[in-house]
């Protein structure tokens, strides 16, 4: 069981990589503390949720054609595994890119942007997805199963949560 953990934690990462150079619009859900993994996931029944993190120094990685990725400044770099209840998250933004998988559930992403307002995507079992920095998002857990989800989150400032709560966007 363990390889097969170390084996998506290492797809995310490497889906991760390969996505930053992407320049299409981007949606993810993302992690609300207050909603993970609740006293009623029995322990054998659902994996449970973990973050690792490191700081990493500034690097500059160029693959043409189709990937560019850098850092300029010493900031963390993170794999989590988010098992989170159904219900809506708060409205929030992170540092920097974040790339996830859902495993299991549906996750539905809001997110806003000047142009648009808010969208809303739904991602499923198997699907990828990722976000952008700094873009006021939130994630709905749809019922009637809990999510779980692998993340990989690029420039997080070191030691800092990995997201900020936002004030909630006018979607009308």
């Amino acid at each position: 069981m363990q390889g097969n953990t170390i084996l998506k934690v290492l797809a995310v990462a490497c889906a991760g990589t390969l996505l930053a150079a992407c320049n299409d619009e981007a949606t993810s859900p993302a992690p609300d503390a207050a909603r993970l993994a609740s006293a009623d996931v029995v322990a054998n029944q659902l994996p449970q949720p973990f973050a690792v993190r490191a700081p990493l120094g500034a690097f500059f990685i160029n693959q043409a054609p189709g990937m560019m990725i850098r850092s300029d400044a010493r900031a963390d770099f993170a794999v989590q595994r988010l098992v989170t209840n159904p219900g809506p998250g708060g409205w929030h933004t992170h540092a920097g890119p974040s790339f996830g998988i859902v495993e299991q559930g549906r996750v539905m992403i809001t997110r806003y942007t000047k142009k648009e307002g808010c969208v809303s995507t739904t991602y499923g079992p198997g699907e990828a997805y990722f976000e952008v920095a700094d873009e006021v998002h939130r994630a709905t857990v749809l019922e009637p199963d809990v999510a779980v989800e692998y993340k990989a989150r690029f420039y997080v400032p070191v030691g800092a949560a990995f997201g900020t709560p936002a004030a909630a966007p006018d979607c009308s």
